[in-house]
């Protein structure tokens, strides 16, 4: 493939699963032989060495950084965790940010029986069955074992009818065979037990796999565990997921600046009102309000130019930002009739206290 392409792009995520080789050693020793490449082994051993991993040590890398896929709080712990705070979240806004994405359903038993910790298959088996009363639909259930995988997909066939299933989108399977997939809602079945042996837990912890099973979920996640101590990057997460996440704190201050001097007077009318609020790469010079309410306000042309201030324009609304213009020229520099007219146009305050 490559030696047929005059460029090539390869694309990867170095923090999320490698892949599998079944390759034996004999197989990967002969075919060097064959082609006189012995002493180039660490870099063609096709067990070990990746594609992405001949690239990125091969040319430059670009990191793409925007991700678009989950809530903050289901995300803000890879991207502290695995990515070190490189991940520029293009979901937050003020309908998300303080959205509590993660439970936690915890079991009184622990015990693991052929591979299969049994009370949370049953305790999976209900959460489905919950989301299905409450008309959810296109739901995961992943879980890091073969053997969890194969007994919840079985009570799960058992539970409900194909046209139920279909209904719900309902999928389930090994975090492998997860990876690169999403759904709204993501079910997890630790399978762990608090005598399991040391390399089932070393498995789970693994930073790779669990990087994987905790942001598959777009809007919600919940960890089914009987473990009643933790410790590591389990003990971590679940200490992570009982916080409540905090939103983004950014009053308008002091300054002679346009967006400072407009904030400052629509604060006054008992607005929530946040500078500079931070969109992915981007940020929104004012947000106005909370929650699917709303709204941002563009002061003025992006300092990158033109083609940046359309670029942010498009990224905004892609993301159901609702906008607004509030330049400085439209009301001749004057702050106080600007952010009367703003606050009527938005409907946060009556027309009366216009006057």
């Amino acid at each position: 493939m490559l030696a047929r392409a005059r460029s090539a792009l390869v694309v990867g995520d170095p923090q999320q699963l490698r892949f599998v080789s079944f390759v034996a050693d004999v197989d990967v020793a002969v075919t060097l032989a064959r082609h006189e490449l012995e002493g180039y082994g660490d870099r063609l051993d096709v067990r070990r060495v990746s594609a992405f991993d001949i690239a990125a040590g091969a040319t430059s890398v670009t990191y793409l950084e925007e991700h678009y896929r989950s809530v903050p709080h289901l995300i803000e712990f890879s991207a502290r965790r695995f990515y070190r705070d490189r991940i520029a979240l293009m979901t937050r806004h003020p309908r998300t940010e303080r959205a509590d994405a993660i439970d936690v359903v915890r079991l009184d038993t622990s015990a693991v029986q052929g591979g299969v910790n049994r009370a949370e298959v049953d305790a999976v088996v209900g959460i489905v069955r919950e989301l299905a009363e409450r008309d959810a639909a296109d739901i995961g259930v992943i879980t890091p074992f073969r053997d969890q995988a194969d007994a919840l997909e079985s009570a799960l066939l058992a539970a409900f009818p194909v046209e139920e299933i279909e209904r719900l989108r309902l999928r389930t399977g090994t975090v492998h065979a997860f990876q690169g997939s999403e759904a709204d809602t993501v079910v997890v079945s630790l399978g762990l037990a608090d005598d399991d042996s040391p390399a089932r837990q070393r498995f789970v912890s693994d930073r790779h796999l669990f990087n994987v099973m905790v942001t598959r979920a777009r809007e919600r996640l919940v960890v089914v565990t009987s473990l009643r101590d933790s410790s590591g990057i389990v003990g971590d997460y679940l200490g992570y997921a009982s916080v409540l996440p905090a939103g983004v704190e950014h009053p308008p201050g002091e300054g002679p600046d346009w967006p400072a001097r407009l904030g400052a007077r629509l604060a006054s009318h008992g607005l929530t009102v946040r500078v500079d609020y931070p969109v992915g790469r981007w940020s929104v010079d004012l947000c106005v309000g909370d929650g699917d309410s709303a709204v941002g306000l563009i002061c003025g042309v992006h300092p990158e130019g033109v083609a940046a201030h359309l670029e942010r324009h498009r990224a905004l609304r892609r993301m159901g930002w609702t906008l607004r213009d509030a330049f400085a020229s439209r009301w001749a520099q004057d702050p106080v009739r600007a952010s009367l007219e703003l606050a009527h146009e938005l409907r946060v305050v009556p027309a009366v206290s216009r006057a």
